[in-house]
């Protein structure tokens, strides 16, 4: 069986605890609720990918305890190919901590654990998509460029969390995604909106760059010129976090459908539109 996309990312455990406010320095608050669920950008990115409809094999690393149990067979679940998930001994999950106030806004702290070791040991593979991010290994996400570059697949970066300045592997993406705060770090620039997008691809040297705006949509420099993606209404949110993976994952799967970019961020605009109806970063089995 063929694959359309190839996450190469993190796999995470979410610690998720529901507050009416989040806190301020110093500041200790009593939640009203705790959970456990499934995260990591790149878990979260594959299954959102998934649920769009095309084949998704992942590639990561989980530890080989219990939280690792639960999240590969999470990702089983989901009807991913997890052949190049691996379970290392003596390592732990990793596990973000996360904050949900009433209006769905949050905080996130990441421990990386295992996906500080994930490594590309994929052979003879040809996807039609790449999809990296920040929360592995700078050598395990140029795997995943150079990868791309042999396959002649297409490269999506997902530039978070931002590094201090972009690394040179960025100008392969096509395209890097970010979000307003991500391309405001990259840049070091104070400029907003369509300048901070042309600025950012400037910088990167990337074939094109999305940067999402959360409730007021998503721009696309296309190469060309750059688009607005209008916003999506949502009657009440519930739940931020996951959002913008799924707005990659979906971009990724609707490049590997053949979608121009544009079209693309369309569609992962409505999806992560809806992904904050629901709590949890994954988008639940229909």
């Amino acid at each position: 069986m063929g694959i359309d996309v190839l996450v190469v990312g993190s796999v995470n455990e979410d610690i998720v605890v529901s507050v009416e406010r989040l806190p301020g320095p110093g500041e200790t608050l009593l939640a009203s609720e705790f959970a456990l669920s499934c995260g990591g950008k790149g878990a979260n990115q594959a299954v959102a990918a998934a649920r769009d409809g095309v084949r998704v094999a992942m590639v990561g690393s989980v530890g080989d305890d219990d939280a690792g149990g639960r999240q590969g067979a999470a990702l089983d679940g989901a009807g991913l190919d997890t052949r190049w998930l691996r379970r290392l001994t003596g390592v732990p999950t990793g596990t973000a901590f996360i904050q949900v106030d009433s209006r769905g806004e949050n905080t996130i702290v990441v421990v990386q654990g295992a996906n500080a070791h994930v490594t590309l040991p994929v052979g003879d593979v040809e996807p039609r998509v790449v999809v990296t991010q920040n929360e592995i290994p700078p050598a395990a996400q140029q795997e995943a460029v150079a990868l791309a570059a042999r396959t002649g697949a297409r490269l999506v970066i997902n530039a978070a969390p931002a590094p201090e300045s972009p690394p040179p592997w960025y100008g392969a993406a096509d395209p890097l995604v970010v979000n307003e705060h991500e391309a405001a770090q990259l840049t070091t620039s104070d400029e907003t909106g369509a300048e901070l997008l042309r600025r950012l691809r400037e910088r990167t040297g990337a074939r094109s760059v999305v940067m999402t705006l959360g409730e007021r949509g998503a721009l696309v420099d296309d190469g060309t010129e750059v688009h607005a993606i209008p916003p999506v209404v949502v009657e009440q949110v519930v739940d931020a976090t996951g959002a913008g993976d799924t707005f990659v994952g979906v971009l990724a799967a609707r490049l590997a459908r053949g979608d121009a970019v544009v079209a693309a961020a369309s569609a992962a605009n409505r999806c992560a539109a809806k992904a904050v109806t629901w709590s949890g970063a994954r988008p639940p089995a229909d």
